[in-house]
C-alpha cells in the first residue's frame, strides 16, 4: 500500500489515494515491469484526477518519455544540450489540453515538479489545483551538496516494494 505524498501547497487536501495507487499499478502491469531500481529511477509517473462535464471521475496516467526512447524513435539529438526527455507532466498537460471538457482536480507526480519547465507549467495552466509527489531531489542533499537519497529508494520505500 503506498504511503501519504507530500502535498504542494503545504495547505492543500489530502490527495486523493486513488493517485498513488494508479501509479504503482501503472508500474507492476507495464510491459516490461517499471518496478527495478534502474526503472524506477529513471521513470516518473503521474497521475492527475480529473472530472468530465457529467461529474464523472478518473484518472489519466502517463510516464515520461526517456531520452533513450526518444533517440530510438527519431535518432540522436542534434546537439547534447537538446538530449532532453519529455516530463511526464508535460505529457499528461498536452493529453488534458486536448481534452477541454475535462477539469484537473488533483495531480499525483512521484518526483516534485521541475522548477524550469513543468512547474511553471502547471502554475500558468492549473492555477489552484494542488500537487502531490514523493521525492525532491533538493530536500535529499548533504552540507556539501551530494546526492543522500535518489529517487528509486525513496520510490520503493513509499511504494512498500
Amino acid at each position: 500500500m503506498p504511503r501519504i505524498p507530500i502535498s504542494m501547497p503545504v495547505d492543500s487536501p489530502p490527495c486523493d489515494f486513488r493517485l498513488p495507487q494508479a501509479t504503482l499499478s501503472y508500474r507492476r502491469t507495464a510491459t516490461p515491469l517499471l518496478t527495478s531500481e534502474q526503472a524506477l529511477g529513471a521513470i516518473n509517473v503521474t497521475a492527475w484526477l480529473y472530472r468530465d462535464r457529467n461529474g464523472n471521475e478518473g484518472i489519466q496516467v502517463n510516464p515520461n518519455i526517456t531520452i533513450a526512447e526518444l533517440a530510438r524513435a527519431f535518432g540522436p539529438a542534434a546537439t547534447p544540450d537538446a538530449e532532453i526527455g519529455i516530463h511526464s507532466e508535460g505529457v499528461a498537460a498536452e493529453w488534458f489540453r486536448t481534452r477541454p471538457g475535462l477539469r484537473v482536480l488533483q495531480i499525483f507526480s512521484e518526483r516534485i515538479p521541475c522548477r524550469h519547465m513543468c512547474s511553471p507549467l502547471l502554475r500558468r495552466y492549473y492555477p489552484g489545483v494542488p500537487w502531490y509527489y514523493y521525492y525532491d531531489r533538493n530536500s535529499w542533499r548533504g552540507n556539501g551538496g551530494e546526492l543522500l537519497k535518489r529517487a528509486a529508494g525513496i520510490l520503493k520505500t513509499a511504494y512498500g516494494l
